[in-house]
């Protein structure tokens, strides 16, 4: 935000607040294709982000979010929205975080992330589309598990035919910038599958909340159902990933 010369950073007007902005450059990543390389660079960023970020402490950050993944029993009052079919799979995998996932999950590395890392907060050189630009929306930041920062990125780079094709990549290069413990690869497809119910969930529910704007709302809903479907085995996807980043030169 660039202020005025009195200094201020939103200026009254008759006809509303008036704010200037500075743009960075690039297009987002939800209009380019999705490739190793591209999956490979997101991984990269985070893991460099989580880093820094890992350095960063704030008495506000510890805040209650409902997206985090550490909050999914939460959603449990929300799943009345969701479609007829999907509320018995949701409920019972909401029954599972609380017995056995939330407990393991307490046991992970805690710090401030970023929290949002989805294909729409993300800009890339459209030249070059694996050389990221800009990375927008911290609006998400909170103290949580740094493993949910990957898993929430990892949600929206599920091919469907092939779960691990741009997982690997994607996981892979985080773990060159920001090491992950056996631990955390080990939960990493449970995290995953709890960020795509958390979106199919909150989604249904706004939309149900505000039809008007259903479109919107529900933009990330297919991909997350595809991605949702696709998971049906989180051991073995957990195996692949861990020895992938086992021989990940040092």
């Amino acid at each position: 935000m660039i202020p005025t010369r009195g200094g201020r950073h939103i200026l009254p007007t008759p006809d509303g607040a008036l704010r200037l902005l500075t743009w960075l450059p690039g297009t987002p990543l939800a209009h380019l294709p999705r490739t190793p390389a591209l999956a490979a660079s997101i991984g990269r960023a985070l893991g460099q982000l989580d880093a820094a970020l890992a350095r960063f402490h704030h008495p506000a950050a510890d805040h209650h979010l409902l997206w985090d993944i550490r909050n999914a029993t939460d959603l449990a009052p929300l799943t009345g929205a969701l479609p007829q079919d999907l509320k018995p799979r949701v409920a019972a995998f909401l029954a599972r975080f609380a017995s056995d996932i939330a407990p393991a999950l307490d046991r992970l590395p805690r710090q401030v992330i970023h929290g949002d890392f989805n294909p729409h907060n993300l800009l890339a050189d459209p030249a070059e589309p694996t050389r990221l630009t800009g990375i927008l929306d911290f609006g998400d930041m909170t103290l949580s598990h740094r493993v949910c920062d990957l898993a929430v990125a990892a949600s929206y780079l599920i091919d469907p035919a092939d779960p691990p094709a741009l997982l690997i990549p994607l996981t892979t290069a985080y773990h060159r910038a920001t090491p992950l413990t056996p631990q955390e690869i080990a939960l990493l497809p449970d995290l995953i599958t709890a960020r795509l119910v958390t979106t199919l969930t909150i989604s249904a529910w706004r939309a149900a909340r505000y039809p008007q704007n259903a479109p919107y709302i529900l933009r990330n809903a297919p991909t997350s159902r595809a991605g949702l479907d696709a998971l049906t085995d989180p051991e073995t996807l957990a195996a692949t990933l861990l020895t992938a980043c086992e021989s990940q030169p040092r």
